[in-house]
């Protein structure tokens, strides 16, 4: 995936950048919704093999399938920790003997599943953070770019 910002600090092999919003994003106004801004862009840390300088602005580059590992990672791992939670307490509570509020039960150990699993996704995401595997990298620096959001 290929996304456009501004280098906001340079220094060694990392530089800080501010992501333009896609153009999918453009029109949405989900992001100021929530947030109460009217335009919110995303400050990323970058690898800087090209040495891009503070100021300039920059194409970055990120694997597509490591984004994709990602989301997995963020949102179906969870979900189906929810839903095998929910499962393992309706086929447990058959055998235990338990069957007042058995729904109750069930989606309250589904949401104790994704609990623990989000405990786990939050301190493997710090050690990913320091990968530059999942690092954006900045691949040139745009030098007739045109602000086409302005």
């Amino acid at each position: 995936m290929e996304q456009y910002g501004l280098v906001t600090e340079a220094g060694g092999e990392t530089a800080t950048v501010t992501l333009q919003k896609h153009l999918a994003c453009e029109k949405c106004g989900r992001c100021g919704i929530l947030s109460g801004a009217g335009k919110r862009d995303a400050v990323i840390e970058a690898s800087n093999p090209i040495q891009a300088e503070k100021g300039q602005r920059v194409l970055l580059e990120t694997d597509d399938r490591r984004m994709l590992f990602v989301s997995f990672m963020l949102y179906m791992v969870p979900l189906g920790g929810l839903v095998a939670g929910i499962f393992t307490w309706l086929s447990l509570s058959d055998y235990l003997g338990f069957t007042a509020n058995q729904e109750l039960y069930a989606v309250g150990t589904g949401f104790a599943v994704m609990a623990i699993i989000f405990f786990f996704i939050r301190s493997w995401d710090k050690r990913a953070k320091g990968n530059p595997h999942y690092r954006p990298v900045i691949t040139e620096v745009i030098e007739d770019y045109t602000d086409e959001a302005d």
